[in-house]
């Protein structure tokens, strides 16, 4: 830097000192400070500033106030794969008719409280006014629990009680679990406690129980035998199941449904003429059945006096995209608009080894035969399962048939219900789990739908662990294509492409 510029800045430097020292020293600054114009200035400023602090803060309390008074479920997004804090649609309409109240008590420690229960509980208080939630620490009220029971209550459990009536649901109810039988380790596999809570309310608030009678005596399956998903859901809807013989006794006057699940020996015709009477005086029936290459007359006979019949072979389904991959025999049928169907409509259903049912030539007409489950046109029946080659001859009987049907009839104001699935291995636990329960859901439906059950809930368990995925046959083949042909010829073009292009360079 040159000496002249250097001049220049500490000429201007100084200049400036001489301003401020000049403006600081004026009669004009000096009469302000003596005189307290420039404290009160000052103090102004600060005070504008304090009161805007102090509004600024009560605004945000005010706002902080009218937000916690918003219920979490408005103010809390539930991220989790299987929506664990979440309510579903069946939990909502049950406590919207909800009319009596009913409260739920919390049993746990303070500081050892379940995160998912608590916030589970916090939505059954916000969405009904009958609904209100207690918590009750054991070490405080250890007599609590044995007003209700006079087992010990664990930890994160609940008690519902609506008037005399209690019912407890244990947090073993509303964890499940598993062992790994590699590991002998105890892993949780899924969620219940929406389930069994609305479960509780509905059955503390409910007048009766529906009661149901198993059929029993000709080697049928016993609810033990089934997917725990249909026991659950039936359980749930708190209906009560007893076992039936026929053979020893008469259909008790308070059954409000009988249940035939897969019979492999024949009923005697006594039999089946107590369950044909049972249905004329406006019974109600759910039965499935297996295909077993034996004649049943007197079984078919009951079927048939409402007008259907099952034929001789099992189903076998052409169309890829309503098959199990490389099994033509295992059917993803068509489902029907129903009230039975509509909680499954989205999902898809597998019958293993189904049996076709059709309509007689000929039957009252007061009877209504109603299609809940149908194959495709392309189907056919085979005759001869044992030996078969899967494919269909010219002999063949082809069409769209009926897998699952809803027959009713009234008479003289008694309303006779029968809804028949010809697929009893529907019901299994390996075919049910395939396709996440959704087989077990509308069987538990269709037998609480000719219940007197005042509201059904079907709520399955929420998975903390993977859900399976179904794919049609049509499906693997597509993606077959794809990843063996259609993605490796993509690379080659593109390849060929960069070698021409490089080629020309």
């Amino acid at each position: 830097m040159s000496s002249e510029k250097k001049e220049k800045k500490q000429h201007k430097m100084n200049f400036n000192i001489k301003e401020k020292l000049k403006k600081t020293f004026s009669k004009e600054h000096l009469k302000e400070v003596f005189t307290g114009e420039e404290q009160k200035k000052h103090l102004k400023q600060g005070s504008y500033s304090s009161i805007m602090t102090v509004i600024v803060l009560a605004v945000i309390v005010v706002i902080n106030l009218i937000v916690a008074q918003i219920p979490t479920s408005k103010t809390q997004i539930d991220l989790s794969t299987q929506k664990m804090y979440s309510i579903t649609d069946e939990t909502k309409t049950a406590l919207k008719d909800l009319d009596q109240d009913v409260t739920l008590y919390y049993i746990v420690q303070k500081g050892s409280e379940d995160d998912t229960i608590e916030k589970l509980l916090e939505h059954y208080d916000e969405l009904s006014d009958h609904i209100k939630v207690e918590t009750k620490d054991p070490d405080l009220y250890p007599k609590f629990t044995s007003q209700y029971t006079d087992q010990t209550v664990a930890a994160n459990s609940v008690i519902v009680v609506c008037g005399d009536k209690s019912k407890v649901v244990s947090n073993s109810d509303m964890w499940e679990t598993s062992t790994n039988y590699q590991t002998y380790q105890t892993q949780t596999t899924g969620f219940d406690g929406e389930g069994q809570i609305t479960s509780a309310i509905t059955y503390v608030t409910s007048e009766n129980n529906p009661k149901v009678y198993w059929v029993t005596g000709h080697g049928e399956a016993s609810e033990s035998d089934l997917s725990t998903n249909f026991s659950d859901a039936v359980n749930k809807n708190n209906v009560e199941i007893s076992d039936l013989a026929l053979m020893t006794d008469d259909i008790p006057e308070d059954a409000e449904e009988l249940v035939i699940m897969s019979p492999t020996t024949d009923f005697s015709e006594d039999e089946a003429n107590k369950v044909i009477t049972y249905l004329e005086n406006g019974g109600k029936l759910l039965m499935f059945t297996s295909y077993t290459g034996t004649d049943m007359p007197n079984l078919d006979s009951i079927l048939e006096n409402y007008g259907v019949k099952r034929s001789s072979g099992i189903v076998v389904e052409t169309d890829s995209q309503h098959y199990y991959p490389q099994m033509p025999y295992y059917l993803l049928p068509n489902i029907q608009s129903d009230d039975i169907t509509t909680e499954v409509k989205s999902n898809y259903i597998l019958m293993p080894v189904a049996q076709a049912i059709q309509k007689l030539d000929s039957y009252r007409d007061t009877i209504t035969i109603k299609s809940l489950l149908t194959t495709t046109e392309d189907a056919y029946i085979e005759n001869d399962p044992e030996n078969s080659t899967w494919s269909k001859s010219a002999d063949s009987e082809t069409g769209a048939f009926d897998l699952g049907v809803s027959i009713t009839e009234t008479v003289d104001d008694k309303e006779t219900q029968i809804i028949y699935f010809s697929s009893a291995s529907m019901l299994s636990s390996q075919i049910d789990q395939a396709i996440s329960g959704a087989n077990s859901k509308l069987a538990a439906t269709a037998l609480t739908s000719m219940c007197d059950v005042e509201q059904t809930v079907v709520i399955p368990s929420k998975s903390t662990s993977y859900t399976n995925l179904v794919f049609t046959q049509g499906a693997v083949n597509t993606w077959s294509i794809i990843t063996i042909a259609g993605i490796p010829l993509v690379l080659v073009v593109i390849g060929v492409m960069i070698w021409m292009k490089r080629r020309k360079q």
